[in-house]
């Protein structure tokens, strides 16, 4: 079934707001994975063994998980455009401070600091979506948003890859140049941010009075239409949070660690940043491919066939195989991306939505530290990556079945708080 056309004056909010928004969500999650990069040599460099490098890349989604609910409420209180701009601003100093570490304590307390600045971003952007789009046309709007996340492996991991060979210039390693070079951006757009975003339609110059009241109308109507009396609202959030866990321990598990596995099997760390490309190129085909689709019922067979991308990685040793089957588990994950969060955002309206949505990718940000962690620790107990890239294939189908119930009830009202 296909997606319901986009009316015009959505069209055209969709085509101001979202390729900046790509734009600002791809340095963000650059500025979250680049360490898988960075860590080809600095792990060498400061004595960081796997496990404590799965530590690292995961207690960035500790403090990120703690300070999304209050960072929501700081957006609907101070404005968007103010307050995503002053968290990248923070976000890229501190990538860029990252350079300069001197041992495994100090990168563990910035990863901490990363995501406690990054905290707010993501969750407020999709709620932030919630102030302009109904529901019936915010499945494909997310869809392009989200497209951000393989875009920036995409583009970055080559980036990153190349930026390695600046060993030693102007004294210092190639992994301080990864760090120090793209968290520039952050700090650039930060300022940008000010000036591009308005907080919601009533304030958006760019809208004639006309389409101010439509949207003012839509959204009016989608709440009033989206309510009930049951207080079952919150029930489905916890098990659409439970769902985000297990995808969240995945897509980390694979962005943080495809390079060092992919090396594993013979890779040249160079290499790896194209193969990473091609896998995350064949994820952002199917995810643009399931914004185009109303199918919630798809939901759990694409976050099963993610899964068996994970398990075929750990039968498969060659390069080849690998890849391949990191590709299956890249379609299916990021395919799944906006079809969930089109069913849980609907799940709340009113003031509930925001909390809603927070609690959701808070839970998920336990899901990103447990899988890296898992993997790390795994390796270093077995020698191998074949345990990890099972048990998050496990986690995958758990999570597929934690999305039937949702996938059948993603078009039954929503419930809303006061």
């Amino acid at each position: 079934m296909t997606a319901a056309p986009m009316q015009p004056v959505y069209r055209r909010i969709a085509w101001r707001l979202v390729p900046f928004l790509v734009l600002l969500y791809t340095v963000a999650v650059l500025d979250r994975v680049n360490i898988s990069f960075a860590a080809l040599t600095m792990n060498r460099d400061l004595g960081i063994s796997d496990r404590m490098y799965g530590f690292a890349a995961g207690v960035f989604f500790l403090s990120y998980c703690l300070f999304q609910v209050p960072a929501n409420i700081l957006l609907a209180r101070i404005g968007a455009r103010r307050w995503l701009g002053l968290l990248m601003i923070v976000w890229g100093m501190v990538s860029m401070a990252t350079a300069f570490v001197p041992n495994t304590a100090a990168y563990i307390g910035l990863r901490a600091a990363l995501g406690i600045a990054e905290s707010g971003f993501y969750p407020g952007v999709i709620y932030y979506f919630t102030f302009w789009l109904p529901r019936s046309q915010r499945t494909r709007v997310l869809a392009l948003f989200l497209l951000a996340f393989p875009l920036s492996n995409i583009v970055g991991s080559p980036i990153s890859a190349h930026i390695l060979l600046m060993d030693q210039f102007a004294g210092m390693r190639g992994w301080q140049w990864v760090f120090l070079l793209e968290g520039v951006p952050a700090v650039l757009l930060g300022f940008v941010t000010w000036w591009v975003l308005a907080d919601g339609p009533l304030s958006a110059a760019w809208l004639s009075p006309s389409e101010r009241e439509t949207v003012a109308r839509d959204l009016s109507q989608d709440e009033a239409v989206h309510r009930t009396g049951s207080n079952s609202g919150w029930l489905k959030v916890i098990g659409d949070a439970l769902a985000y866990f297990m995808w969240s321990s995945g897509v980390y598990g694979l962005s943080f660690f495809l390079p060092k596995i992919l090396v594993a099997r013979g890779a040249s760390p160079l290499s790896t940043g194209w193969w990473a490309t091609l896998t995350f190129t064949t994820g952002a085909i199917a995810m643009y491919w399931a914004s185009h689709r109303r199918g919630y019922r798809l939901l759990p067979v694409l976050i099963f066939a993610a899964g068996v991308g994970f398990a075929a990685a750990g039968y498969f040793h060659s390069v080849t195989g690998a890849v391949a089957s990191f590709c299956l588990a890249a379609m299916g994950l990021l395919s799944a991306l906006p079809i969930f969060w089109s069913a849980a955002t609907g799940r709340l309206s009113g003031k509930a939505a925001g909390a809603a949505i927070a609690f959701v990718n808070s839970v998920g940000a336990v899901g990103a530290f447990a899988g890296p962690y898992a993997m790390g620790w795994l390796h270093d107990s077995t020698h191998s990556y074949v345990a990890g890239l099972w048990s998050i294939a496990a986690c995958l189908g758990a999570g597929a079945l934690l999305t039937v119930n949702a996938a059948t009830d993603a078009a039954r009202p929503a419930v809303t708080t006061t």
